[in-house]
């Protein structure tokens, strides 16, 4: 994706009409060569003072963010590829062989051993012929309900789960994971909010609270706080007999 600069930046000036780059005009710190000992310094500076603006851009900021990108990208390839390794037997279901299930059950029974029994193997050699029959002819792998999904439906609506008590298991397991592409927003950002140089003498109990009522804020907005001015005035009241 490096090589591809070129392309996206003809793609960039053609949706912006902008040419040319603007020229950095910030001032340059130059560095004491009589007092340094490495030799390629002088050399570095020289090839950083002669790049052109595009070759800069690419290099401080295209290559950055593909390489940002990639990297998070593998990341959560990688993600895939573990939860695949385990539940992915139920795509292949009606084309693996009876021994290629049970290696694949048993691969299933040892990532969620407290979850799924050793049976598991075997019902799932059944559940493959269960989907060979007329029963499974509502399963359908255009439908834009993921197949899994389909599979479950189908024990829960011809009331089949006693039978396949750890397929629904599976199943179940499978379609409540909280498999996602993004990344929640960073608690310190909502912290910073709160606690701040004005607030440094702050409580860690009345910090948590600030904090809760600020990331609960629409729920707080509900609230009348009238009455919970009334409430708390009532309970710390002090009465003055003259």
């Amino acid at each position: 994706m490096r090589s591809t600069f070129s392309d996206v930046e003809a793609k960039a000036k053609d949706l912006t009409d902008c040419e040319e780059y603007q020229q950095q005009t910030s001032r340059r710190s130059k560095r004491n060569t009589k007092c340094d000992h490495f030799t390629g310094s002088t050399t570095l500076d020289n090839f950083v003072e002669n790049q052109t603006p595009g070759q800069r851009f690419e290099i401080q900021v295209f290559i950055v963010i593909i390489d940002n990108v990639l990297s998070a990208l593998t990341k959560r390839m990688e993600a895939y590829h573990e939860i695949t390794g385990v539940f992915g037997i139920f795509r292949q279901l009606k084309s693996l062989t009876t021994e290629e299930i049970l290696e694949n059950a048993s691969r299933m029974v040892s990532a969620y051993e407290d979850d799924l029994e050793s049976s598991l193997g075997d019902e799932l050699v059944q559940f493959a012929e269960l989907l060979k029959t007329d029963v499974a002819t509502v399963i359908d792998s255009k439908k834009q309900e993921s197949l899994e999904l389909q599979f479950y439906k189908l024990l829960l609506n011809n009331s089949l789960e006693s039978c396949f008590p750890n397929v629904e298991i599976a199943l179940r397991i499978y379609l409540s994971l909280m498999i996602t592409n993004c990344s929640g927003e960073r608690s310190f950002s909502t912290l910073k909010r709160i606690k701040n140089e004005l607030r440094n003498t702050m409580g860690q109990e009345r910090l948590n609270h600030l904090t809760l009522m600020n990331i609960e804020y629409n729920l707080l907005k509900e609230v009348d706080s009238e009455s919970v001015i009334s409430k708390f005035a009532h309970i710390k009241c002090r009465k003055v007999y003259l």
